[in-house]
Protein backbone atom coordinates (compact mmCIF):
# COMPACT_ATOMS: atom_id res chain seq x y z
CA UNK A 1 0.00 0.00 0.00
CA UNK A 2 2.70 2.36 1.27
CA UNK A 3 4.67 1.43 -2.18
CA UNK A 4 1.64 2.65 -3.91
CA UNK A 5 1.37 5.89 -2.52
CA UNK A 6 4.29 6.57 -3.23
CA UNK A 7 4.26 5.52 -7.00
CA UNK A 8 0.98 8.01 -6.72
CA UNK A 9 2.94 11.24 -5.69
CA UNK A 10 5.87 10.29 -8.08
CA UNK A 11 3.49 10.47 -10.85
CA UNK A 12 1.75 13.83 -9.55
CA UNK A 13 4.93 15.48 -8.85
CA UNK A 14 6.55 14.31 -12.35
CA UNK A 15 3.01 15.66 -14.12
CA UNK A 16 2.79 19.19 -11.98
CA UNK A 17 6.50 19.69 -12.85
CA UNK A 18 5.69 19.06 -16.44
CA UNK A 19 3.35 21.36 -16.54
CA UNK A 20 4.94 24.04 -14.23
CA UNK A 21 8.04 23.79 -16.23
CA UNK A 22 9.30 26.04 -19.32
CA UNK A 23 6.94 25.28 -22.19
CA UNK A 24 7.53 26.99 -25.87
CA UNK A 25 5.24 28.52 -27.92
CA UNK A 26 6.89 29.43 -31.68
CA UNK A 27 5.04 32.69 -33.21
CA UNK A 28 4.72 32.39 -36.54
CA UNK A 29 3.74 35.51 -38.64
CA UNK A 30 4.12 36.79 -42.25
CA UNK A 31 5.66 40.13 -40.88
CA UNK A 32 5.49 42.48 -38.12
CA UNK A 33 2.69 44.72 -37.63
CA UNK A 34 0.98 46.32 -34.85
CA UNK A 35 -1.87 44.03 -34.88
CA UNK A 36 0.05 40.76 -34.57
CA UNK A 37 2.11 42.65 -31.78
CA UNK A 38 -1.23 43.24 -29.97
CA UNK A 39 -2.21 39.27 -30.72
CA UNK A 40 1.18 38.39 -28.95
CA UNK A 41 0.63 40.62 -26.10
CA UNK A 42 -3.02 39.61 -25.23
CA UNK A 43 -1.73 36.00 -25.32
CA UNK A 44 1.57 36.10 -23.26
CA UNK A 45 -1.12 37.90 -20.55
CA UNK A 46 -3.01 34.70 -20.63
CA UNK A 47 -0.43 32.09 -20.96
CA UNK A 48 2.69 31.72 -18.93
CA UNK A 49 4.38 29.95 -21.69
CA UNK A 50 8.06 30.93 -23.29
CA UNK A 51 7.45 32.75 -26.48
CA UNK A 52 10.04 33.19 -29.15
CA UNK A 53 9.01 34.73 -32.90
CA UNK A 54 9.39 34.24 -36.45
CA UNK A 55 8.71 36.22 -39.88
CA UNK A 56 7.91 34.11 -42.74
CA UNK A 57 8.93 37.63 -44.84
CA UNK A 58 12.48 36.88 -43.31
CA UNK A 59 12.80 33.71 -45.24
CA UNK A 60 11.52 31.14 -47.77
CA UNK A 61 8.79 28.52 -47.06
CA UNK A 62 11.48 25.28 -46.84
CA UNK A 63 13.90 28.00 -44.59
CA UNK A 64 10.70 28.27 -42.47
CA UNK A 65 9.87 24.69 -42.19
CA UNK A 66 13.51 23.68 -41.78
CA UNK A 67 13.73 26.46 -38.75
CA UNK A 68 10.41 24.99 -36.91
CA UNK A 69 11.76 21.64 -37.03
CA UNK A 70 15.22 22.86 -35.57
CA UNK A 71 13.55 24.47 -32.56
CA UNK A 72 10.90 21.45 -32.08
CA UNK A 73 8.93 24.01 -30.23
CA UNK A 74 6.19 22.63 -27.71
CA UNK A 75 3.28 24.06 -29.75
CA UNK A 76 2.69 26.89 -32.53
CA UNK A 77 0.89 29.95 -32.87
CA UNK A 78 0.16 31.23 -36.72
CA UNK A 79 -0.81 34.13 -36.74
CA UNK A 80 -2.18 35.41 -39.77
CA UNK A 81 -3.30 32.85 -43.29
CA UNK A 82 -0.06 33.03 -44.75
CA UNK A 83 1.58 31.53 -41.59
CA UNK A 84 -1.50 28.88 -41.30
CA UNK A 85 -0.62 27.96 -44.59
CA UNK A 86 2.92 27.52 -43.76
CA UNK A 87 2.54 25.83 -40.62
CA UNK A 88 -0.11 23.50 -41.71
CA UNK A 89 2.64 21.07 -43.10
CA UNK A 90 3.74 19.73 -39.87
CA UNK A 91 1.25 17.33 -38.21
CA UNK A 92 3.33 16.50 -35.02
CA UNK A 93 3.33 19.44 -33.11
CA UNK A 94 0.05 21.27 -32.05
CA UNK A 95 -1.04 24.62 -33.94
CA UNK A 96 -3.40 27.53 -32.93
CA UNK A 97 -4.32 29.58 -35.10
CA UNK A 98 -5.83 33.50 -35.47
CA UNK A 99 -6.31 36.38 -37.19
CA UNK A 100 -7.12 34.50 -40.42
CA UNK A 101 -10.46 35.29 -42.09
CA UNK A 102 -11.34 32.05 -43.50
CA UNK A 103 -9.67 29.40 -42.08
CA UNK A 104 -12.37 26.85 -43.32
CA UNK A 105 -10.59 27.83 -46.95
CA UNK A 106 -7.27 26.73 -45.94
CA UNK A 107 -7.96 24.06 -43.46
CA UNK A 108 -9.27 20.00 -43.82
CA UNK A 109 -9.65 17.42 -41.06
CA UNK A 110 -5.93 18.37 -39.62
CA UNK A 111 -6.31 16.61 -35.88
CA UNK A 112 -3.32 18.89 -34.55
CA UNK A 113 -4.91 22.28 -35.45
CA UNK A 114 -7.30 24.57 -33.91
CA UNK A 115 -7.68 28.39 -33.33
CA UNK A 116 -9.77 31.47 -33.93
CA UNK A 117 -11.04 32.89 -37.43
CA UNK A 118 -11.17 36.88 -37.18
CA UNK A 119 -15.07 35.99 -37.87
CA UNK A 120 -17.17 37.95 -35.46
CA UNK A 121 -20.53 35.40 -35.07
CA UNK A 122 -23.35 37.39 -36.68
CA UNK A 123 -25.39 37.03 -33.13
CA UNK A 124 -23.23 39.64 -31.83
CA UNK A 125 -22.77 41.49 -35.11
CA UNK A 126 -26.57 41.70 -35.16
CA UNK A 127 -27.13 41.80 -31.41
CA UNK A 128 -24.65 45.02 -31.29
CA UNK A 129 -27.10 46.47 -34.30
CA UNK A 130 -29.98 46.42 -32.57
CA UNK A 131 -28.54 48.13 -29.59
CA UNK A 132 -28.15 51.65 -31.57
CA UNK A 133 -30.80 50.80 -34.12
CA UNK A 134 -33.59 49.26 -32.08
CA UNK A 135 -36.12 49.66 -34.58
CA UNK A 136 -34.24 47.36 -36.72
CA UNK A 137 -35.99 44.70 -39.13
CA UNK A 138 -34.66 44.85 -42.31
CA UNK A 139 -30.89 44.57 -43.81
CA UNK A 140 -29.27 44.86 -46.97
CA UNK A 141 -26.02 43.74 -48.31
CA UNK A 142 -24.25 42.47 -51.16
CA UNK A 143 -21.74 39.94 -51.63
CA UNK A 144 -19.16 37.52 -52.92
CA UNK A 145 -20.39 34.17 -52.24
CA UNK A 146 -17.10 32.51 -53.39
CA UNK A 147 -15.38 34.46 -50.23
CA UNK A 148 -18.08 35.23 -47.47
CA UNK A 149 -20.87 33.14 -49.09
CA UNK A 150 -20.26 31.21 -45.47
CA UNK A 151 -20.65 34.27 -43.57
CA UNK A 152 -23.78 35.03 -45.43
CA UNK A 153 -25.74 31.95 -44.43
CA UNK A 154 -24.77 31.86 -40.74
CA UNK A 155 -25.77 35.62 -40.85
CA UNK A 156 -29.47 34.62 -42.64
CA UNK A 157 -29.60 31.93 -39.99
CA UNK A 158 -29.06 33.83 -36.96
CA UNK A 159 -31.63 36.77 -38.04
CA UNK A 160 -34.58 34.78 -38.91
CA UNK A 161 -33.99 33.74 -35.18
CA UNK A 162 -33.83 37.63 -33.81
CA UNK A 163 -36.95 38.40 -36.26
CA UNK A 164 -34.69 40.36 -38.97
CA UNK A 165 -34.91 39.90 -42.85
CA UNK A 166 -31.74 40.22 -44.56
CA UNK A 167 -31.63 40.82 -48.55
CA UNK A 168 -28.67 39.28 -50.00
CA UNK A 169 -27.71 39.96 -53.54
CA UNK A 170 -24.64 37.93 -54.95
CA UNK A 171 -22.11 39.48 -57.03
CA UNK A 172 -18.62 38.84 -58.19
CA UNK A 173 -16.92 41.96 -59.77
CA UNK A 174 -16.08 45.08 -57.84
CA UNK A 175 -17.89 46.97 -60.70
CA UNK A 176 -21.02 45.16 -60.16
CA UNK A 177 -21.79 46.55 -56.46
CA UNK A 178 -23.26 50.26 -57.81
CA UNK A 179 -25.66 47.81 -59.78
CA UNK A 180 -25.98 45.72 -57.39
CA UNK A 181 -26.78 48.45 -54.67
CA UNK A 182 -29.27 49.90 -57.18
CA UNK A 183 -31.33 46.37 -56.48
CA UNK A 184 -31.51 46.52 -52.93
CA UNK A 185 -35.15 47.15 -51.77
CA UNK A 186 -36.33 50.76 -50.28
CA UNK A 187 -36.79 51.20 -46.29
CA UNK A 188 -33.77 49.54 -45.73
CA UNK A 189 -33.03 50.20 -42.16
CA UNK A 190 -29.19 49.56 -42.62
CA UNK A 191 -26.40 48.21 -44.85
CA UNK A 192 -24.21 45.37 -43.40
CA UNK A 193 -20.76 45.79 -44.95
CA UNK A 194 -19.01 42.27 -45.09
CA UNK A 195 -15.09 42.14 -44.80
CA UNK A 196 -14.98 40.39 -48.35
CA UNK A 197 -12.03 42.20 -50.29
CA UNK A 198 -14.41 41.82 -53.42
CA UNK A 199 -15.92 45.08 -52.17
CA UNK A 200 -13.29 46.98 -50.42
CA UNK A 201 -11.25 48.57 -53.04
CA UNK A 202 -12.11 52.59 -52.51
CA UNK A 203 -13.99 52.78 -55.86
CA UNK A 204 -16.12 50.43 -54.46
CA UNK A 205 -16.12 51.73 -50.87
CA UNK A 206 -17.07 55.32 -52.58
CA UNK A 207 -20.10 53.53 -54.47
CA UNK A 208 -21.29 52.18 -50.91
CA UNK A 209 -20.91 55.64 -49.00
CA UNK A 210 -23.20 57.40 -52.09
CA UNK A 211 -25.20 54.71 -51.62
CA UNK A 212 -25.89 55.17 -47.86
CA UNK A 213 -25.81 59.26 -47.96
CA UNK A 214 -28.45 59.20 -51.00
CA UNK A 215 -30.74 56.68 -49.83
CA UNK A 216 -30.39 57.55 -45.82
CA UNK A 217 -29.55 54.05 -45.18
CA UNK A 218 -26.42 53.58 -42.46
CA UNK A 219 -23.84 51.38 -42.97
CA UNK A 220 -22.93 48.79 -39.96
CA UNK A 221 -18.98 47.47 -41.09
CA UNK A 222 -16.52 45.36 -39.20
CA UNK A 223 -13.61 48.32 -39.42
CA UNK A 224 -13.27 51.34 -37.75
CA UNK A 225 -11.16 53.18 -40.73
CA UNK A 226 -14.61 52.76 -42.87
CA UNK A 227 -16.22 55.41 -40.62
CA UNK A 228 -13.92 57.74 -41.19
CA UNK A 229 -14.97 57.65 -44.75
CA UNK A 230 -18.94 57.79 -44.28
CA UNK A 231 -19.93 54.63 -42.63
CA UNK A 232 -22.07 54.63 -39.25
CA UNK A 233 -21.19 51.81 -36.79
CA UNK A 234 -18.50 49.03 -37.14
CA UNK A 235 -17.53 46.68 -34.76
CA UNK A 236 -13.84 45.92 -34.53
CA UNK A 237 -11.91 42.44 -33.82
CA UNK A 238 -9.49 43.72 -30.69
CA UNK A 239 -6.28 41.63 -31.38
CA UNK A 240 -5.29 41.85 -27.92
CA UNK A 241 -8.48 40.10 -27.05
CA UNK A 242 -8.03 37.54 -29.68
CA UNK A 243 -4.65 37.07 -28.31
CA UNK A 244 -5.66 36.53 -25.00
CA UNK A 245 -8.56 34.15 -26.19
CA UNK A 246 -5.46 32.42 -28.19
CA UNK A 247 -3.53 32.11 -24.96
CA UNK A 248 -6.48 30.63 -23.31
CA UNK A 249 -6.20 27.72 -25.42
CA UNK A 250 -2.94 27.59 -25.21
CA UNK A 251 -3.01 27.00 -21.17
CA UNK A 252 -5.42 23.98 -21.81
CA UNK A 253 -3.73 22.35 -24.26
CA UNK A 254 -0.63 22.58 -22.37
CA UNK A 255 -2.42 21.48 -19.16
CA UNK A 256 -3.43 18.13 -21.37
CA UNK A 257 -6.55 18.39 -23.28
CA UNK A 258 -5.77 17.34 -26.84
CA UNK A 259 -5.66 20.05 -29.48
CA UNK A 260 -8.28 18.19 -31.99
CA UNK A 261 -11.12 18.00 -28.69
CA UNK A 262 -10.58 22.04 -28.69
CA UNK A 263 -13.00 23.45 -31.14
CA UNK A 264 -11.99 25.80 -34.29
CA UNK A 265 -14.17 28.95 -33.20
CA UNK A 266 -14.71 32.76 -33.86
CA UNK A 267 -13.42 35.63 -32.23
CA UNK A 268 -15.87 36.09 -29.06
CA UNK A 269 -14.61 40.09 -28.23
CA UNK A 270 -15.06 43.09 -29.95
CA UNK A 271 -15.02 46.72 -30.31
CA UNK A 272 -18.54 48.95 -31.23
CA UNK A 273 -17.80 52.42 -32.79
CA UNK A 274 -20.54 54.89 -34.14
CA UNK A 275 -19.34 57.60 -36.28
CA UNK A 276 -21.72 60.47 -34.35
CA UNK A 277 -21.32 62.91 -37.41
CA UNK A 278 -23.01 60.47 -39.64
CA UNK A 279 -25.50 59.43 -37.32
CA UNK A 280 -26.32 63.27 -37.48
CA UNK A 281 -26.46 63.56 -40.99
CA UNK A 282 -28.91 60.38 -41.58
CA UNK A 283 -31.00 61.99 -38.98
CA UNK A 284 -30.62 58.81 -36.40
CA UNK A 285 -31.14 59.84 -32.48
CA UNK A 286 -28.68 58.08 -30.66
CA UNK A 287 -29.48 56.63 -27.11
CA UNK A 288 -26.20 57.38 -25.35
CA UNK A 289 -27.51 55.50 -22.15
CA UNK A 290 -27.91 51.86 -23.89
CA UNK A 291 -24.25 52.65 -25.79
CA UNK A 292 -22.13 53.07 -22.39
CA UNK A 293 -20.07 50.17 -23.98
CA UNK A 294 -19.51 52.03 -27.17
CA UNK A 295 -16.96 54.22 -28.78
CA UNK A 296 -17.61 57.27 -30.53
CA UNK A 297 -15.25 58.64 -33.13
CA UNK A 298 -15.91 62.06 -32.51
CA UNK A 299 -17.40 64.17 -29.70
CA UNK A 300 -20.69 65.52 -29.20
Amino acid sequence: MKLMLVHFFVMVSITHAAYSGAWDVLVVQNYRTKPYSEVIRGFKAASSTRLSEMVLSEMNSAEALREIRRRSPDLILAIGADSLITVRKINDIPIIYCMVLSPENILGDDRNITGISMNIPPEKYLSTLVKALPRLKRIGLVYNPRKTGAIVEKALNAAERMGIRITALKAERAKDLPHRLESLPDGLDAYWMLPDSTFTAPEAVEALIFYSMRSRVPIFTFSEKYLRMGAFMSLDLDAYELGKQSGEIAEKVRAGTGIAAIPRTDADRAIPTINRTVAAKLGIVLNTSSLKKFRFLNKE
